[in-house]
Protein backbone atom coordinates (compact mmCIF):
# COMPACT_ATOMS: atom_id res chain seq x y z
CA UNK A 1 0.00 0.00 0.00
CA UNK A 2 1.37 3.40 -1.01
CA UNK A 3 1.31 6.32 1.39
CA UNK A 4 0.73 9.97 0.55
CA UNK A 5 4.35 10.74 1.31
CA UNK A 6 5.46 8.26 -1.34
CA UNK A 7 4.67 10.95 -3.92
CA UNK A 8 2.55 9.04 -6.45
CA UNK A 9 2.78 10.45 -9.97
CA UNK A 10 0.58 7.81 -11.61
CA UNK A 11 0.02 4.11 -12.02
CA UNK A 12 1.92 2.71 -14.99
CA UNK A 13 -0.15 1.55 -17.96
CA UNK A 14 0.16 -1.94 -19.51
CA UNK A 15 2.68 -0.83 -22.17
CA UNK A 16 4.86 0.37 -19.27
CA UNK A 17 4.00 -2.33 -16.74
CA UNK A 18 5.55 -5.11 -18.84
CA UNK A 19 9.05 -3.82 -18.00
CA UNK A 20 8.49 -3.62 -14.23
CA UNK A 21 8.81 -7.30 -13.36
CA UNK A 22 12.38 -7.53 -14.68
CA UNK A 23 13.40 -4.01 -13.76
CA UNK A 24 14.41 -3.53 -17.39
CA UNK A 25 16.66 -0.59 -18.21
CA UNK A 26 17.34 0.27 -21.83
CA UNK A 27 20.89 1.51 -22.28
CA UNK A 28 22.81 3.52 -24.83
CA UNK A 29 26.57 3.07 -24.59
CA UNK A 30 29.04 5.20 -26.55
CA UNK A 31 32.80 4.90 -26.88
CA UNK A 32 34.58 8.23 -26.59
CA UNK A 33 38.04 9.29 -27.68
CA UNK A 34 39.54 12.54 -26.45
CA UNK A 35 39.78 14.84 -23.44
CA UNK A 36 36.46 14.17 -21.75
CA UNK A 37 35.73 16.34 -18.71
CA UNK A 38 34.18 13.95 -16.18
CA UNK A 39 33.13 16.74 -13.82
CA UNK A 40 31.29 18.49 -16.64
CA UNK A 41 29.54 15.23 -17.54
CA UNK A 42 28.41 14.83 -13.94
CA UNK A 43 27.00 18.35 -14.07
CA UNK A 44 25.32 17.62 -17.40
CA UNK A 45 23.57 14.60 -15.90
CA UNK A 46 22.33 16.69 -12.99
CA UNK A 47 21.08 19.29 -15.49
CA UNK A 48 19.31 16.55 -17.44
CA UNK A 49 17.50 15.55 -14.27
CA UNK A 50 16.37 19.14 -13.70
CA UNK A 51 15.18 19.59 -17.28
CA UNK A 52 13.46 16.20 -17.52
CA UNK A 53 11.94 15.48 -14.09
CA UNK A 54 11.07 11.90 -15.05
CA UNK A 55 14.82 11.16 -14.92
CA UNK A 56 14.69 11.63 -11.16
CA UNK A 57 11.53 9.61 -10.62
CA UNK A 58 11.39 6.07 -9.27
CA UNK A 59 9.23 2.98 -9.70
CA UNK A 60 7.91 0.75 -6.94
CA UNK A 61 5.78 -2.38 -6.99
CA UNK A 62 2.93 -3.43 -4.76
CA UNK A 63 2.38 -6.97 -3.48
CA UNK A 64 0.97 -8.18 -6.80
CA UNK A 65 3.65 -6.59 -8.94
CA UNK A 66 1.73 -3.49 -10.04
CA UNK A 67 4.15 -0.68 -10.90
CA UNK A 68 3.79 2.91 -9.70
CA UNK A 69 5.71 5.95 -10.91
CA UNK A 70 6.74 8.08 -7.94
CA UNK A 71 8.33 11.47 -7.48
CA UNK A 72 12.05 11.49 -6.56
CA UNK A 73 13.41 10.63 -3.17
CA UNK A 74 16.13 13.27 -2.89
CA UNK A 75 17.95 11.29 -0.20
CA UNK A 76 18.43 8.29 -2.50
CA UNK A 77 19.54 10.08 -5.67
CA UNK A 78 22.75 8.68 -7.19
CA UNK A 79 24.76 11.10 -9.38
CA UNK A 80 26.80 9.98 -12.37
CA UNK A 81 29.34 7.27 -11.56
CA UNK A 82 32.89 7.88 -12.82
CA UNK A 83 35.62 5.28 -12.44
CA UNK A 84 38.70 3.73 -14.05
CA UNK A 85 38.20 0.49 -15.93
CA UNK A 86 38.17 -1.45 -19.18
CA UNK A 87 36.38 0.68 -21.77
CA UNK A 88 35.87 -2.37 -24.00
CA UNK A 89 33.38 -3.70 -21.46
CA UNK A 90 29.95 -2.36 -20.49
CA UNK A 91 29.83 -2.47 -16.72
CA UNK A 92 26.88 -3.46 -14.57
CA UNK A 93 26.19 -0.51 -12.27
CA UNK A 94 24.18 -0.80 -9.09
CA UNK A 95 20.68 0.26 -10.15
CA UNK A 96 17.46 0.28 -8.17
CA UNK A 97 14.16 1.22 -9.83
CA UNK A 98 12.77 2.14 -6.41
CA UNK A 99 15.49 4.78 -6.10
CA UNK A 100 15.64 6.25 -9.61
CA UNK A 101 14.84 5.40 -13.21
CA UNK A 102 18.03 6.73 -14.85
CA UNK A 103 21.74 6.19 -14.20
CA UNK A 104 24.88 7.42 -15.93
CA UNK A 105 27.95 5.18 -15.90
CA UNK A 106 31.30 6.64 -17.02
CA UNK A 107 34.44 4.53 -17.34
CA UNK A 108 37.83 5.96 -18.25
CA UNK A 109 41.07 4.35 -19.37
CA UNK A 110 44.11 6.56 -19.62
CA UNK A 111 43.58 10.16 -20.59
CA UNK A 112 41.61 9.78 -23.79
CA UNK A 113 39.56 6.56 -23.83
CA UNK A 114 36.09 6.49 -22.28
CA UNK A 115 32.83 4.59 -22.24
CA UNK A 116 29.68 6.51 -21.35
CA UNK A 117 26.45 4.57 -20.80
CA UNK A 118 23.05 6.05 -20.04
CA UNK A 119 20.58 3.58 -18.52
CA UNK A 120 16.89 4.54 -18.41
CA UNK A 121 14.10 2.32 -17.10
CA UNK A 122 12.19 0.95 -20.08
CA UNK A 123 8.85 1.68 -18.39
CA UNK A 124 9.45 5.40 -18.93
CA UNK A 125 11.61 5.43 -22.05
CA UNK A 126 11.59 3.61 -25.37
CA UNK A 127 14.26 4.07 -28.04
CA UNK A 128 12.99 7.46 -29.17
CA UNK A 129 12.81 8.86 -25.64
CA UNK A 130 16.12 7.35 -24.51
CA UNK A 131 18.01 8.75 -27.52
CA UNK A 132 16.44 12.16 -26.93
CA UNK A 133 17.73 12.11 -23.35
CA UNK A 134 21.19 11.08 -24.53
CA UNK A 135 21.20 13.86 -27.11
CA UNK A 136 20.25 16.41 -24.45
CA UNK A 137 22.93 15.05 -22.11
CA UNK A 138 25.65 15.67 -24.70
CA UNK A 139 24.21 19.08 -25.56
CA UNK A 140 24.31 20.11 -21.89
CA UNK A 141 27.85 18.74 -21.60
CA UNK A 142 28.93 20.80 -24.60
CA UNK A 143 27.39 23.98 -23.20
CA UNK A 144 29.08 23.40 -19.85
CA UNK A 145 32.59 22.86 -21.23
CA UNK A 146 32.15 25.78 -23.64
CA UNK A 147 30.76 27.94 -20.81
CA UNK A 148 27.47 28.64 -22.56
CA UNK A 149 24.64 29.54 -20.14
CA UNK A 150 21.92 26.87 -19.90
CA UNK A 151 18.29 27.87 -19.49
CA UNK A 152 16.53 24.86 -17.94
CA UNK A 153 12.79 24.64 -18.58
CA UNK A 154 11.44 21.51 -16.84
CA UNK A 155 9.47 19.22 -19.17
CA UNK A 156 6.23 17.52 -18.23
CA UNK A 157 6.24 13.90 -17.12
CA UNK A 158 5.82 11.80 -20.30
CA UNK A 159 2.59 9.91 -20.88
CA UNK A 160 1.92 6.38 -22.14
CA UNK A 161 0.71 5.30 -25.56
CA UNK A 162 -2.60 4.28 -23.95
CA UNK A 163 -3.00 7.85 -22.67
CA UNK A 164 -2.38 9.30 -26.13
CA UNK A 165 -4.72 6.77 -27.74
CA UNK A 166 -7.50 7.88 -25.41
CA UNK A 167 -6.71 11.55 -26.05
CA UNK A 168 -6.89 10.94 -29.83
CA UNK A 169 -10.14 9.00 -29.59
CA UNK A 170 -8.57 5.65 -30.53
CA UNK A 171 -10.50 2.64 -29.23
CA UNK A 172 -9.73 -1.06 -29.16
CA UNK A 173 -11.00 -2.97 -32.19
CA UNK A 174 -12.30 -6.53 -32.20
CA UNK A 175 -8.93 -7.72 -33.47
CA UNK A 176 -5.59 -6.97 -31.84
CA UNK A 177 -3.42 -7.08 -34.94
CA UNK A 178 -1.39 -9.89 -33.37
CA UNK A 179 -3.56 -12.71 -34.73
CA UNK A 180 -0.91 -13.91 -37.19
CA UNK A 181 1.52 -14.66 -34.37
CA UNK A 182 -0.87 -15.54 -31.54
CA UNK A 183 -0.90 -18.97 -29.93
CA UNK A 184 -3.18 -20.39 -27.22
CA UNK A 185 -1.79 -19.91 -23.73
CA UNK A 186 -2.28 -23.09 -21.67
CA UNK A 187 -4.19 -22.45 -18.46
CA UNK A 188 -1.29 -23.74 -16.36
CA UNK A 189 1.00 -21.14 -17.93
CA UNK A 190 -1.19 -18.26 -16.80
CA UNK A 191 0.07 -18.42 -13.24
CA UNK A 192 3.29 -16.52 -12.65
CA UNK A 193 6.22 -18.66 -11.60
CA UNK A 194 7.38 -18.03 -8.05
CA UNK A 195 10.27 -15.64 -7.63
CA UNK A 196 13.54 -16.91 -6.23
CA UNK A 197 13.87 -16.74 -2.46
CA UNK A 198 17.20 -15.01 -2.96
CA UNK A 199 17.34 -11.78 -4.99
CA UNK A 200 18.76 -12.48 -8.44
CA UNK A 201 21.82 -10.39 -9.37
CA UNK A 202 21.40 -7.77 -12.06
CA UNK A 203 22.18 -8.99 -15.55
CA UNK A 204 23.45 -7.11 -18.59
CA UNK A 205 22.50 -8.08 -22.13
CA UNK A 206 24.91 -6.87 -24.79
CA UNK A 207 23.84 -8.01 -28.26
CA UNK A 208 26.45 -9.35 -30.64
CA UNK A 209 26.56 -7.18 -33.74
CA UNK A 210 26.96 -7.17 -37.49
CA UNK A 211 28.06 -3.83 -38.94
CA UNK A 212 28.14 -2.58 -42.52
CA UNK A 213 30.32 0.27 -43.70
CA UNK A 214 28.85 3.55 -44.90
CA UNK A 215 29.01 2.63 -48.59
CA UNK A 216 27.12 -0.65 -48.15
CA UNK A 217 24.58 1.12 -45.94
CA UNK A 218 24.02 3.84 -48.54
CA UNK A 219 23.40 1.22 -51.21
CA UNK A 220 20.64 -0.38 -49.13
CA UNK A 221 19.04 3.01 -48.47
CA UNK A 222 19.20 3.74 -52.19
CA UNK A 223 17.55 0.43 -53.01
CA UNK A 224 14.70 1.35 -50.68
CA UNK A 225 13.95 4.35 -52.92
CA UNK A 226 13.63 2.29 -56.09
CA UNK A 227 12.46 -1.21 -55.14
CA UNK A 228 8.88 -0.45 -54.14
CA UNK A 229 9.70 -1.38 -50.55
CA UNK A 230 10.79 0.58 -47.50
CA UNK A 231 14.28 0.24 -46.08
CA UNK A 232 12.65 -1.35 -43.03
CA UNK A 233 10.92 -3.84 -45.31
CA UNK A 234 14.19 -4.73 -47.03
CA UNK A 235 16.02 -5.24 -43.75
CA UNK A 236 13.19 -7.24 -42.19
CA UNK A 237 13.10 -9.49 -45.25
CA UNK A 238 16.85 -10.04 -45.06
CA UNK A 239 16.68 -10.91 -41.36
CA UNK A 240 13.82 -13.37 -41.81
CA UNK A 241 15.71 -15.04 -44.64
CA UNK A 242 18.78 -15.31 -42.43
CA UNK A 243 16.70 -16.97 -39.70
CA UNK A 244 15.09 -19.44 -42.12
CA UNK A 245 18.39 -20.31 -43.76
CA UNK A 246 20.17 -20.91 -40.47
CA UNK A 247 17.46 -22.71 -38.50
CA UNK A 248 15.60 -24.65 -41.21
CA UNK A 249 18.09 -24.75 -44.04
CA UNK A 250 15.38 -23.53 -46.39
CA UNK A 251 11.81 -22.30 -46.61
CA UNK A 252 9.65 -22.07 -43.49
CA UNK A 253 6.67 -20.12 -42.18
CA UNK A 254 7.62 -17.38 -39.75
CA UNK A 255 5.71 -14.96 -37.57
CA UNK A 256 7.23 -11.53 -37.04
CA UNK A 257 6.42 -8.85 -34.47
CA UNK A 258 7.96 -5.39 -34.60
CA UNK A 259 7.36 -2.00 -32.99
CA UNK A 260 6.29 1.07 -34.96
CA UNK A 261 6.95 4.47 -33.38
CA UNK A 262 3.61 6.25 -33.48
CA UNK A 263 4.86 9.70 -32.44
CA UNK A 264 4.91 11.04 -36.01
CA UNK A 265 1.84 9.05 -37.05
CA UNK A 266 -0.54 10.69 -34.58
CA UNK A 267 -2.01 14.14 -35.05
CA UNK A 268 -0.84 16.35 -33.60
CA UNK A 269 2.59 14.72 -33.53
CA UNK A 270 4.17 13.84 -30.20
CA UNK A 271 7.61 14.99 -29.09
CA UNK A 272 10.21 12.31 -28.39
CA UNK A 273 10.37 13.11 -24.67
CA UNK A 274 6.59 13.46 -24.26
CA UNK A 275 5.89 9.72 -24.52
CA UNK A 276 7.23 6.73 -22.62
CA UNK A 277 6.74 3.67 -24.87
CA UNK A 278 5.14 4.94 -28.05
CA UNK A 279 5.55 1.83 -30.17
CA UNK A 280 2.45 0.22 -31.58
CA UNK A 281 3.45 -3.35 -32.41
CA UNK A 282 2.75 -4.66 -35.91
CA UNK A 283 2.78 -8.31 -36.88
CA UNK A 284 2.53 -10.65 -39.82
CA UNK A 285 3.23 -14.26 -40.72
CA UNK A 286 4.50 -15.46 -44.07
CA UNK A 287 6.38 -18.23 -45.81
CA UNK A 288 10.03 -17.24 -46.06
CA UNK A 289 12.12 -18.90 -48.75
CA UNK A 290 15.80 -17.89 -48.70
CA UNK A 291 16.10 -18.91 -52.35
CA UNK A 292 13.18 -16.76 -53.52
CA UNK A 293 13.20 -13.02 -54.26
CA UNK A 294 14.17 -10.86 -51.31
CA UNK A 295 12.67 -7.82 -53.02
CA UNK A 296 9.28 -9.50 -53.41
CA UNK A 297 9.26 -10.47 -49.72
CA UNK A 298 10.23 -6.91 -48.74
CA UNK A 299 7.41 -5.52 -50.88
CA UNK A 300 4.88 -7.78 -49.14
CA UNK A 301 6.17 -6.74 -45.70
CA UNK A 302 6.03 -3.05 -46.62
CA UNK A 303 2.53 -3.34 -48.10
CA UNK A 304 1.21 -5.13 -45.02
CA UNK A 305 2.51 -2.42 -42.68
CA UNK A 306 1.10 0.34 -44.90
CA UNK A 307 -2.29 -1.38 -44.83
CA UNK A 308 -2.31 -1.91 -41.07
CA UNK A 309 -1.37 1.72 -40.47
CA UNK A 310 -3.99 3.06 -42.86
CA UNK A 311 -6.66 0.89 -41.23
CA UNK A 312 -5.62 1.94 -37.71
CA UNK A 313 -4.69 -1.59 -36.65
CA UNK A 314 -1.24 -0.64 -35.36
CA UNK A 315 -2.52 2.46 -33.60
CA UNK A 316 -4.86 0.41 -31.37
CA UNK A 317 -2.80 -2.75 -30.89
CA UNK A 318 -1.40 -1.50 -27.55
CA UNK A 319 -4.92 -1.52 -26.09
CA UNK A 320 -4.82 -5.34 -26.24
CA UNK A 321 -1.62 -5.67 -24.19
CA UNK A 322 -3.30 -7.06 -21.04
CA UNK A 323 -4.26 -10.16 -23.08
CA UNK A 324 -0.61 -10.84 -23.93
CA UNK A 325 1.55 -9.53 -21.06
CA UNK A 326 1.47 -9.82 -17.30
CA UNK A 327 -0.65 -11.74 -14.84
CA UNK A 328 -3.93 -11.32 -16.77
CA UNK A 329 -2.62 -12.63 -20.09
CA UNK A 330 -4.70 -15.20 -21.97
CA UNK A 331 -2.75 -15.41 -25.26
CA UNK A 332 0.85 -16.23 -26.13
CA UNK A 333 3.21 -14.69 -28.67
CA UNK A 334 6.00 -17.14 -27.90
CA UNK A 335 8.26 -18.16 -30.74
CA UNK A 336 7.88 -15.07 -32.91
CA UNK A 337 10.78 -13.28 -34.60
CA UNK A 338 11.18 -9.79 -33.16
CA UNK A 339 12.68 -6.99 -35.25
CA UNK A 340 13.24 -3.62 -33.56
CA UNK A 341 14.41 -0.94 -35.98
CA UNK A 342 15.22 2.25 -34.07
CA UNK A 343 16.32 4.07 -37.23
CA UNK A 344 19.11 6.60 -37.64
CA UNK A 345 20.90 7.75 -34.50
CA UNK A 346 21.15 11.56 -34.62
CA UNK A 347 24.49 13.31 -34.69
CA UNK A 348 25.00 14.42 -31.09
CA UNK A 349 26.25 17.93 -30.42
CA UNK A 350 29.68 17.51 -28.82
CA UNK A 351 32.72 19.76 -28.40
CA UNK A 352 35.69 19.34 -30.78
CA UNK A 353 37.81 17.96 -27.93
CA UNK A 354 36.07 14.56 -28.10
CA UNK A 355 34.85 12.06 -30.70
CA UNK A 356 32.16 9.38 -30.38
CA UNK A 357 33.60 6.29 -32.06
CA UNK A 358 30.93 3.68 -31.38
CA UNK A 359 27.31 3.33 -30.24
CA UNK A 360 25.58 0.28 -28.78
CA UNK A 361 22.15 -0.66 -27.48
CA UNK A 362 22.32 -2.71 -24.28
CA UNK A 363 19.80 -3.86 -21.68
CA UNK A 364 20.07 -4.23 -17.93
CA UNK A 365 17.67 -6.22 -15.75
CA UNK A 366 17.74 -4.93 -12.20
CA UNK A 367 15.79 -7.88 -10.80
CA UNK A 368 15.37 -10.68 -13.37
CA UNK A 369 12.39 -12.94 -12.71
CA UNK A 370 10.52 -15.69 -14.57
CA UNK A 371 8.85 -14.24 -17.65
CA UNK A 372 5.27 -12.98 -17.56
CA UNK A 373 4.97 -12.24 -21.25
CA UNK A 374 5.84 -13.09 -24.81
CA UNK A 375 9.13 -14.80 -25.58
CA UNK A 376 10.78 -14.23 -28.95
CA UNK A 377 12.75 -16.96 -30.69
CA UNK A 378 15.27 -14.26 -31.54
CA UNK A 379 15.35 -10.47 -31.45
CA UNK A 380 17.10 -8.38 -34.09
CA UNK A 381 18.03 -4.78 -33.19
CA UNK A 382 18.57 -2.49 -36.17
CA UNK A 383 20.01 1.02 -36.17
CA UNK A 384 22.34 3.29 -38.14
CA UNK A 385 25.09 5.26 -36.41
CA UNK A 386 27.57 7.50 -38.24
CA UNK A 387 26.06 6.31 -41.56
CA UNK A 388 26.86 2.66 -40.74
CA UNK A 389 24.09 0.08 -40.40
CA UNK A 390 24.25 -2.20 -37.36
CA UNK A 391 22.19 -5.30 -36.56
CA UNK A 392 22.36 -6.72 -33.05
CA UNK A 393 21.31 -10.31 -32.40
CA UNK A 394 19.67 -11.30 -29.12
CA UNK A 395 18.91 -14.94 -28.40
CA UNK A 396 18.81 -17.66 -31.01
CA UNK A 397 19.82 -20.50 -28.69
CA UNK A 398 21.95 -23.14 -30.39
CA UNK A 399 21.76 -21.14 -33.62
CA UNK A 400 23.20 -17.92 -32.16
CA UNK A 401 26.61 -18.16 -33.84
CA UNK A 402 25.17 -19.27 -37.15
CA UNK A 403 22.58 -16.50 -37.09
CA UNK A 404 25.25 -13.85 -36.81
CA UNK A 405 27.00 -15.24 -39.89
CA UNK A 406 23.71 -15.64 -41.77
CA UNK A 407 22.72 -12.03 -41.04
CA UNK A 408 26.07 -10.81 -42.32
CA UNK A 409 25.67 -12.88 -45.48
CA UNK A 410 22.13 -11.61 -46.16
CA UNK A 411 23.03 -7.96 -45.54
CA UNK A 412 26.11 -8.21 -47.73
CA UNK A 413 24.03 -9.73 -50.51
CA UNK A 414 21.36 -7.05 -50.10
CA UNK A 415 23.90 -4.25 -50.35
CA UNK A 416 25.39 -5.90 -53.44
CA UNK A 417 22.04 -5.72 -55.29
CA UNK A 418 22.62 -2.01 -55.93
CA UNK A 419 26.26 -2.52 -56.81
CA UNK A 420 25.37 -4.59 -59.86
Amino acid sequence: MLRDEDGLVRVLDPSEQRFVRHGTYTGRSVSVRGALDAAALREAFATLRSAYPVVGCRIVEDAVGQGYLLHPDERAWTPASVREGDVAEVGIPVVDPAAQVAYLDVVGSGADRWRVTLFVHHSVADAGHCVELLARLWAYYTDIVEQVPINVVPQDIPQSLEWYAAARGIAAAATSGFEDVTKPLPSEARDLLADSAQPTPSTLTRPRRVRLDAEATARIVGLGRTAGATVNGLLTAALLRAYARETAGGAMRLGCLYPVDLRTRMRPQIAASAGTNMAGPASFATRVDPDASLIELAQRISARLAHDLSEGVVQQSVLHFPDFYGASRIHSLAGHIAVTNTGVVPAFRIPPTIELTDYEIVYLSAHPRPSAGASAAVTFLVYTFARELTVGVLGGGAHADGLLAAVRSELTALSAVCAR
